[in-house]
């Protein structure tokens, strides 16, 4: 007798993973910019849903460190605010999980983290430079998958891309004199 085969069929999300969807989305395209407050009153409200699902998404995008809770209470919370030392320190992490990703990409675990740390350097720089550099990873993708290109020449426009992306950054972080 053959094995059955179950084919899966996509799971349902629950209210709260669509409010935290949701409010992930406009804290990436600075809708809700670093710093400002939200209340989850007031969320509840707009969305038309009660506060628990509300403060369960609160709870998830805290865990991914898109918000700050402030003394464990979910009604007094903001979008997080990186400083220049720890946006450096986001992108040294970034290296490392795309270098060991691009060396491992059956990894299904790096992919998870790696989109973790990077929607929070999205999150700091706002909206120009995740399009920017979703145009420069799309262009390495690409480029790397010509069949005649070495693993050794991939490696180079992977520390190229590098190099882009720290000089992207520190042009916004940087302040102009007055």
């Amino acid at each position: 007798m053959p094995a059955l085969q179950i084919k899966s069929i996509p799971r349902p999300k629950a209210l709260f993973e669509a409010i935290a969807d949701s409010l992930r989305r406009r804290i990436l395209n600075h809708e809700l910019p670093p710093g400002t407050a939200i209340d989850e009153t007031s969320v509840a409200r707009e969305l038309g849903v009660s506060r628990t699902p509300v403060r369960e998404a609160i709870k998830v995008l805290a865990r991914d460190g898109l918000v700050t809770v402030a003394h464990r209470r979910i009604n007094h919370c903001t979008v997080t605010e990186f400083s220049a030392f720890e946006l450096a320190d986001l992108l040294r992490i970034t290296e490392h999980l795309e270098a060991f990703h691009h060396d491992w990409e059956s990894n299904p675990f790096v992919q998870d983290l790696l989109q973790r740390v990077t929607d929070k350097i999205y999150l700091a720089l706002g909206p120009g430079f995740l399009t920017a550099d979703l145009d420069a990873r799309q262009a390495l993708m690409e480029w790397e998958a010509h069949p005649d290109q070495a693993r050794q020449s991939s490696r180079k426009a992977l520390t190229d891309y590098f190099v882009w992306r720290r000089l992207e950054v520190a042009k916004r972080v940087m302040k102009t004199p007055s």
